[in-house]
């Protein structure tokens, strides 16, 4: 009898959570979490944003979410992050165009998120990159690429988001490693007048 009212009690505060909770997250059916992902950034990024007390960031790419709950909690509860995905998957990446979750990936994303605790301070907003980038009026403290890795690809949205970095904000990204991905934030940087750091995986300049 303990255990069944323990179920009620819990039912009944997930729902009292999910009535307060914003959209879209409040309107979906929440799936398992699936912390399923590949994200080796951690130390870098933490670092960027603890050494500039970041608190606001957007981020082009988010898959489940793996690095949008990580920079999301490294931002603090004031923190917010707008995560840009048409949640289609890249079409330079086999494992998104073979993975089983894809006709749910979105639903996965924002489950994950409810099951963090952290839809107050993700906001997602379902665009292709270059589109959302003409379209919002926002300017952040990081903003975050972990897109497609051919270089023009990149270099079209480095050049793209730039201008949505608040002054002394850092514009970084993922895969340093790919040659195709060096050969376009070189360019841009040349382009921008911006010194280039890289460290492992991870690439930004300010």
């Amino acid at each position: 009898m303990k255990k069944i009212n323990l179920i009620i009690l819990a039912l009944l505060s997930f729902c009292y959570l999910s009535a307060e909770m914003p959209e879209p997250y409040r309107s979906i059916n929440v799936l398992p979490f699936d912390g399923q992902g590949f994200f080796t950034n951690q130390e870098p990024l933490k670092n960027l944003i603890h050494q500039k007390s970041m608190k606001s960031a957007i981020e082009i790419g988010s898959w489940l979410g793996y690095s949008t709950r990580f920079i999301a909690s490294e931002m603090g509860e004031d923190g917010v992050v707008y995560a840009i995905d048409h949640w289609l998957g890249s079409p330079d990446e086999l494992q998104h165009r073979n993975d089983p979750r894809q006709p749910f990936v979105y639903q996965q994303f924002l489950s994950n998120v409810i099951h963090a605790g952290l839809t107050e301070r993700i906001k997602p907003i379902r665009m292709n990159s270059l589109e959302a980038a003409d379209a919002l009026n926002l300017k952040v403290d990081l903003i975050y690429l972990d897109t497609s890795h051919d270089t023009d690809s990149v270099y079209k949205n480095i050049m793209a988001w730039h201008s949505h970095l608040k002054e002394g904000g850092i514009l970084c990204g993922d895969d340093w490693l790919w040659p195709t991905v060096q050969v376009a934030v070189w360019h841009a940087a040349g382009q921008l007048g911006r010194p280039v750091h890289a460290y492992q995986n991870l690439w930004w300049f300010e």
